[in-house]
């Protein structure tokens, strides 16, 4: 009982404070696209692949590492133990950040002279590199944080990240010439390099006082460099393939455009529409979902060093519905409201219509995250990998072969086609690992059903208003209270006929 308590707890912390940041960070990012326009935003997106890149090479699936060994020496009352596994998965993150900088210093002319058109200088990955060695320990001790179920530490880190960068940002456009595109990227990259030393000072200073309470002298386990390399090292080698793919895939993606017939600078514009900006709305309500995710990988590695499979299937089955609920609603807005969110955020309906086509794909992204995040709290992150893997395969020849015949509209078939397989793979992986049940009509035609119903409400009683901020607010507000007491009466009705949901 008292470990669900610390769960909602740390669930409910984790949102309230994901909501602030990704709020603030939207806000920020919609004011940016206004600012730099579509075309920054999507060279901008480009670099940022190359930065996920070494991301990647530097952190090399330590962050995992350190949070199933802390939480697993933690289930066996080894504090000590905790100790020593996050100090061995510190060292190494520093040791792989440093090799991720160094090879990123020998690649920049490379990657900039063929990837990035040429558009922009050297300079720009150059700063990305100092940056490498200072996240990829801030990622490690984010695992540790998440292990001893202070999470909201990582939160707080977070919120020093986003402010830090905003205020960097804010503080260099006068000093940067907005219309040339390379000063545009010049400033970001140096707002987040910034951001991200000061927020591993922060964390790091968080942990030099949390660690006084790891002061147990006895430890019983051995090994920690074998278990922290079979742990990391599939990972990391998986995850060197999959952000090497997608990376690629990204850096692909406005150069077959071209091929289409597209100019160099409205390929830009419409990746940065599509990546920047469409998916970047659909994927913010998903904070929630995202919180949920980072907190399920100690607690299903507890269910499994356990063995509690009946425990582990029931959670599931739970999460699983109340993922759809929630999709349900996101999909129902912005199928409702994608015109009137595009013009308000960013005075362009070209996003609205994005939003529009790519939103039942909400359901999926969600998804995913859950499912990811539980397969790699039973030790099934290499399976997690394998999806990644096959998914960006099949993507990148799609786009290769696709993107030049039928430009912009292969693009969003790709899009789709990633989400669809990445998804099934996942849910496939999971089954063969637990076996968990799902009720098709029960769990998911019908949380439909309601929401079919709750459109064609909401569309029938729509509330017109000269402000559109005022209109949406209040039709959004009613499409949601008509949404939730159809699925509320369903919940009522389903206890009343004792129908078991979960």
């Amino acid at each position: 009982m008292r470990r669900l308590k610390v769960f909602v707890i740390n669930t409910i912390i984790l949102t309230l404070v994901s909501l602030l940041i990704q709020s603030t960070g939207m806000i920020f990012d919609i004011y940016l696209a206004n600012v730099i326009g579509s075309e920054g935003i999507g060279m901008f997106s480009l670099v940022m692949s190359v930065y996920f890149l070494c991301i990647t090479l530097a952190n090399s699936g330590i962050t995992l590492a350190a949070t199933r060994l802390v939480s697993e020496e933690l289930a066996i009352n080894s504090k000590q133990g905790a100790k020593i596994a996050i100090k061995k998965c510190v060292f190494f993150s520093l040791v792989f950040g440093v090799l991720a900088s160094i090879i990123l210093f020998l690649t920049s002319p490379f990657i900039v002279d063929i990837f990035l058109h040429g558009r922009i200088s050297v300079n720009v990955l150059y700063i990305i590199a100092i940056s490498l060695p200072f996240t990829s320990v801030t990622m490690s001790l984010s695992g540790y944080f998440t292990a001893v179920r202070r999470p909201y530490k990582n939160s707080s880190a977070d919120v020093i990240s986003i402010i830090t960068k905003i205020i960097t940002i804010l503080l260099l456009i006068p000093k940067f010439n907005i219309s040339d595109l390379n000063q545009v990227v010049i400033l970001l990259v140096l707002g987040t390099t910034i951001s991200e030393l000061v927020c591993f000072t922060y964390s790091y200073f968080l942990y030099i006082l949390d660690r006084r309470k790891l002061n147990d002298t006895r430890t019983n386990s051995k090994n920690f460099l074998s278990r922290i390399l079979k742990i990391s090292m599939p990972v990391a080698i998986t995850s060197y393939i999959r952000s090497g793919l997608n990376t690629f895939k990204q850096l692909l993606i406005p150069i077959q455009l071209e091929k289409s017939g597209l100019a160099c600078n409205t390929a830009l514009s419409a990746y940065g529409m599509i990546n920047g900006m469409a998916i970047s709305i659909l994927l913010f309500p998903g904070l929630i979902i995202n919180s949920i995710a980072s907190l399920l990988i100690p607690e299903f590695a507890r269910y499994n060093v356990k063995k509690d499979f009946k425990k582990m299937n029931s959670v599931i089955s739970t999460l699983f519905f109340l993922v759809i609920i929630f999709s349900f609603l996101i999909i129902g807005f912005f199928l409702m409201y994608s015109d009137e969110i595009s013009l308000i955020a960013y005075n362009d309906i070209n996003v609205g219509m994005f939003i529009l086509i790519l939103c039942p794909l909400a359901l999926l992204m969600y998804l995913d995250h859950i499912i990811d995040a539980i397969l790699r709290g039973i030790d099934k992150q290499v399976k997690v990998m394998y999806c990644n893997i096959a998914d960006l395969i099949i993507s990148v020849i799609l786009i290769y072969f696709l993107l030049p015949v039928a430009g912009i509209a292969g693009y969003l078939i790709v899009i789709f086609v990633s989400e669809i397989l990445n998804t099934s793979i996942s849910t496939y992986q999971l089954y063969k690992a637990t076996h968990f049940k799902f009720d098709l009509i029960k769990q998911f035609i019908i949380p439909c059903f309601c929401l079919i119903i709750s459109m064609i409400i909401a569309s029938s009683v729509h509330i017109y208003n000269n402000n559109m901020i005022f209109e949406l607010i209040t039709n959004a507000g009613l499409f949601l209270i008509i949404y939730l007491f159809f699925i509320t009466t369903y919940l009522v009705i389903s206890k009343i006929k004792n129908i078991r949901i979960f």
